[in-house]
């Protein structure tokens, strides 16, 4: 396999350019930047950016591998091009998967110029589109991620992403993104390998409204994992850099969340807690920001919590006013194995429930024989499937003395869950156990307390 490019004269430099001014100052005509600009994506003149994230609407602004891959296909933008200049000289700053899948699309615009696409690269590029589109916290199977060989065509980027960006590190910039072309051909002629996803992000704290803080551990996968687990509002340490400072990414999973978790007033104050406040450290789009992967931020996460949870519960109060106030809490019994509801017991707490955790029937129906009132009672079945042999006692505990929604959460809905709703349950989820899923559900809990004999009061959040 050759190391070099054979299209594209690829240039790694030390610096993102400023402006469009100063990219078509700066670089020769018929001239392409991936993600290497401050500025918005589109073209002047023989100059194109392939970009994300400065000055767009995050949730309607393709990926940059997306835009490239329509440039090819649909605007011949190589074929055109090379005509002029030969090779075309092609700006990054970078290697994450967004850029490498650019530079592939490029050197080997040929593949996208015939008639029908390679159906792997396509797939590889749409899915590539929605995870950066969603800043990573997209929604999927993570075995299909696996299965379709995505997270080892990427496994080079993963690699140099947990040593970090460094001063000078051009070398390694160009190295990574060769490797990884490297492997999006050998995917094309069937030699493509499979990579497990190994990420175990830790939750440095969770607020009971909405977003998450988490230690990524360097590991790309670790949003991913996060949003399989229904985490969709997140402040992300990507990385500590060797100098103590850190690089962060703040992450708003829906556009609809944006008035509550407010990325724009996020970054602005942290920007205005930063030891160097003139110097820009924080930027982004409406849906991802973050610190500068190069500079890096002073802050530690717990001033980063310190300085969120306010401006978040202020607009929480604000903008939900039917939000359950924390002297409030809904008690609710959480039954299920030990170590098999991590997430669902988080996401309950998230919503603003005050959880008691049994892990099995039989301890859930010691524990709501005491004092105790519960407003729900959420079963998860266990991974074997197997309904507990005190399920039968659970179910009766709840309808004495006062009636008490008995709410089952299954890891998927395949179909056998319906027997189980015959024997009294009030409602149902369904793995990933999504915020606003679970919050309706809580909210729904006192009206099924009173209709729990009746079938047509079912409530399904999943």
């Amino acid at each position: 396999m050759p190391s070099d490019f054979r299209s594209i004269d690829l240039r790694v430099v030390s610096q993102r350019f400023e402006s469009w001014q100063q990219f078509v100052r700066e670089t020769p005509e018929y001239s392409i930047g991936i993600e290497v600009m401050d500025d918005t994506p589109g073209h002047v003149g023989h100059h194109v950016h392939f970009d994300h994230h400065t000055g767009v609407v995050r949730e309607v602004t393709m990926s940059a591998a997306m835009q490239a891959y329509l440039a090819v296909r649909q605007g011949r933008l190589m074929y055109k091009w090379l005509q002029h200049r030969s090779p075309i000289p092609v700006y990054v700053w970078n290697a994450d998967q967004d850029v490498c899948l650019a530079t592939f699309i490029l050197d080997y615009h040929e593949l996208l110029e015939r008639l029908h696409a390679e159906p792997l690269l396509r797939w590889i590029v749409q899915f590539n589109n929605k995870i950066d589109v969603c800043g990573g916290l997209y929604p999927i199977d993570l075995e299909e991620v696996v299965r379709n060989h995505f997270t080892w065509v990427f496994e080079p980027y993963r690699r140099q992403r947990i040593r970090g960006k460094t001063v000078g590190d051009a070398e390694l910039v160009k190295a990574t993104i060769r490797e990884v072309c490297n492997r999006l051909e050998d995917l094309l002629l069937g030699r493509a390998g499979t990579a497990p996803i190994t990420a175990e992000p830790e939750i440095l704290y969770n607020s009971p409204h909405g977003f998450i803080i988490a230690d990524e551990k360097g590991d790309p996968h670790s949003r991913l994992v996060l949003s399989a687990k229904g985490y969709t509002n997140l402040i992300s340490l990507v990385a500590v850099r060797p100098n103590g400072r850190y690089t962060y990414s703040v992450i708003r999973g829906s556009p609809y969340d944006e008035d509550v978790f407010q990325v724009n007033r996020l970054i602005e104050a942290f920007q205005a807690a930063e030891d160097f406040p003139d110097c820009r450290i924080w930027g982004g789009s409406n849906m991802a920001a973050g610190s500068d992967s190069e500079l890096g931020s002073s802050l530690h996460w717990s001033m980063l919590r310190d300085i969120a949870e306010p401006i978040v519960e202020a607009a929480w109060r604000a903008n939900m006013p039917d939000a359950v106030p924390r002297r409030e809490r809904p008690r609710v019994l959480l039954v299920s194995p030990s170590g098999e509801a991590d997430d669902l017991h988080g996401v309950l707490e998230d919503c603003g429930a005050e959880v008691t955790h049994c892990f099995s029937c039989a301890e859930g129906c010691g524990t709501l024989r005491g004092a105790t009132r519960f407003g729900g009672v959420f079963f998860l079945m266990g991974a074997e499937a197997r309904l507990d042999p005190n399920y039968r006692d659970l179910r009766e505990l709840v309808r004495r003395p006062d009636v008490t929604p008995l709410v089952l959460c299954l890891a998927t809905a395949d179909g056998g869950w319906t027997d189980l709703l015959e024997t009294g349950a009030a409602g149902v989820l369904v793995r990933p156990f999504r915020h606003s899923q679970v919050r309706r559900m809580l909210e729904a809990l006192p009206r099924m307390s009173s209709h729990i004999e009746a079938p047509e009061e079912l409530v399904r959040a999943g």
